[in-house]
């Protein structure tokens, strides 16, 4: 075989693993629909935990089949070089060219473990989606207005039908017109724009859009149910930061069933134009291209400012070493070699709780965490006392190459205002609602059976939105591995004043009444928490939520706030 018919079969070899993967990837979003109609929501959970897998295992299959066609050039570097340029002609007529590239590189980034990036075997910066087939309007639908809104929503809901039908489509429909009505001036408003694919996570799926007004477009978003085998709609929302939590980077990612994953990706940019290219890549599922996408950010962010690597305000993590970019909303987060007294887990153990929570429901409330691997940075670019820092506490992971940094391996999450430094920096109103918002964290986590097990404030962050997420997962654990115990009383005095447990203490046991004293907040903090959250102290409520877990009951967590529910708004409807 000559090197022309080596490099095209090679390049066929990895599109023909990305259509699979593609192939895969519609099959198991397509069953989102099913589930979603059935209320089959441990169905739910299998397929998102399946999704995960398949990009690995497409990757792994064509890597197993190059390896027997190309043999002894399998990781000759010209050899992956000619093959970019087939790879890039065979799939140059592809709708979802940016994630076929990113799909290349995966390849090439297992077999050479690139340090940095390497332009002649991987797709730096493409045109991809300049490229790419656009405006066709297959990616949404426009319905314009022709009557009332009342007509108008009812519009929209028989252009959506499920198989079990609506609960109350004229009733959805006249709630939703009233929302609507209290939030814009219905005489201006002319059509609704929305995305043909419904967007399915969890129990709930979500028509996106946004409405056509004489004062410019209003975003859009139905919230869907199917609390008792009719759908209903739970929720209208009307403004981009509402919108915006839904698609928040600290949830699980959609399912979306697209064609092309950049149309639906621009239409949400045009509803969303604060939210990162990189995360709406990730929340409709295509979160490979989305790590891609993040990278290149950071990229442009270096080439096009002076900033430095810096570290991170707030406590030095104790397994952790956290730095930041001043002007880019994102952490880096490199594991220490030793971990700071008391922590006692591994390296490895480590690993698998960032493991756990990417392939766990995070119910707004756990940040989604992007591994790297090999990366390379100038370091002028890293400040001095960052640099001391990583070579005291990271030498096993970061080493100094030349005049560059090289980083074998690091975390990114989105940036966060941690909670213990908010509080201190906050007026009084705005913390005790933090402190409420702290202890429904607890309880969001607890209700997807997840326990953070480290529960200091400074491991936990405050969104733009005020919202709080938690960042820190070396001790977090599935709720029901845990072990709650009421604390034995002392049977003598020298056990009521001794500074060690007067009991035997196993490794999964937790005592909810030091919470209490734990927390460390001021006076007036832990009122507030008292008030409305006394019950996390006792071991009743963690008792019921495993029960609930154990039962394998699947808990509704809205990703919106209770007054953008629509079920109360019955009597206004009858007038």
């Amino acid at each position: 075989m000559d090197d022309r018919a080596l490099f095209e079969r090679g390049a066929g070899i990895i599109a023909e693993s990305f259509r699979a993967y593609v192939q895969g990837f519609r099959d198991v979003t397509r069953n989102a629909r099913l589930h979603f109609e059935s209320a089959n929501w441990h169905g739910v959970q299998r397929d998102a935990a399946l999704r995960f897998d398949l990009y690995a295992d497409a990757v792994t299959a064509g890597l197993s089949r190059l390896a027997l066609l190309l043999d002894g050039r399998f990781d000759d570097r010209p050899t992956w070089t000619a093959l970019r340029g087939a790879f890039a002609e065979a799939i140059a007529s592809r709708g979802d060219v940016e994630l076929a590239e990113s799909f290349f590189n995966s390849f090439t980034r297992k077999i050479f473990h690139t340090i940095g990036v390497d332009p002649a075997v991987e797709f730096i910066s493409s045109g991809a989606a300049a490229r790419a087939p656009s405006g066709s309007g297959a990616a949404t639908v426009r319905i314009p207005r022709a009557g009332s809104l009342r007509r108008l929503v009812r519009e929209i809901l028989e252009a959506y039908a499920f198989a079990p039908g609506w609960e109350d489509a004229d009733g959805d429909a006249g709630r939703v017109a009233i929302a609507m009505e209290d939030r814009l001036d219905a005489r201006e408003l002319r059509a609704v724009e929305l995305a043909r694919p419904v967007f399915f996570r969890g129990k709930a799926a979500y028509l996106v859009g946004r409405i056509a007004t004489d004062r410019g477009d209003v975003p859009l978003v139905l919230a869907l149910t199917n609390p008792g085998g009719k759908i209903v709609v739970d929720a209208v929302l009307l403004d981009e930061n509402d919108v915006s939590i839904v698609f928040s980077f600290a949830r699980s990612y959609f399912f979306v069933e697209m064609e092309w994953p950049h149309e639906i990706v621009s239409f949400l940019k045009t509803i969303m134009p604060r939210k990162p290219i990189a995360e709406l890549y990730n929340a409709v599922g295509c979160n490979k291209h989305g790590k891609t996408e993040l990278y290149r950010s950071i990229l442009r962010h270096l080439e096009t400012t002076d900033d430095r690597f810096e570290i991170a305000p707030g406590q030095r993590g104790m397994v952790m070493s956290v730095f930041t970019l001043p002007g880019l909303d994102v952490v880096f987060k490199v594991i220490k070699d030793r971990f700071d007294y008391p922590k006692t887990v591994t390296h490895e153990e480590v690993r698998d709780k960032y493991r756990l929570v990417f392939r766990h429901d995070r119910a707004g409330r756990l940040v989604d965490a992007q591994e790297f691997e090999h990366l390379e940075f100038d370091g002028a670019r890293f400040s001095d006392e960052l640099r001391r820092e990583l070579q005291s506490v990271a030498n096993e992971t970061v080493t100094f190459r030349g005049t560059n940094v090289v980083i074998r391996h690091l975390y990114t999450e989105r940036r966060l205002r941690p909670l213990d430094v908010y509080l201190r920096e906050t007026p009084s109103q705005a913390a005790r609602d933090a402190i409420v918002e702290y202890g429904q964290v607890l309880r969001d986590l607890a209700a997807t059976n997840i326990f953070p097990g480290d529960m200091l404030l400074k491991n936990f962050g405050v969104t733009r939105h005020g919202r709080l997420i938690f960042y820190d997962y070396d001790e977090l654990c599935l709720l029901t591995d845990c072990n709650f115990r009421t604390l034995p009383p002392p049977r003598t005095d020298l056990e009521e004043v001794s500074s060690e447990p007067w009991f035997y203490v196993g490794e999964r046991d937790i005592f909810p009444e030091e919470f209490r004293s734990f927390l460390g907040l001021r006076k007036d903090l832990l009122h507030t928490f008292l008030a409305h959250h006394e019950e996390l102290l006792h071991v009743d409520f963690w008792h019921r939520m495993q029960d609930l877990h154990n039962r394998g009951e699947v808990v509704d967590i809205f990703p919106y706030r209770s007054s953008s529910r629509l079920r109360g708004m019955d009597e206004e409807l009858r007038r």
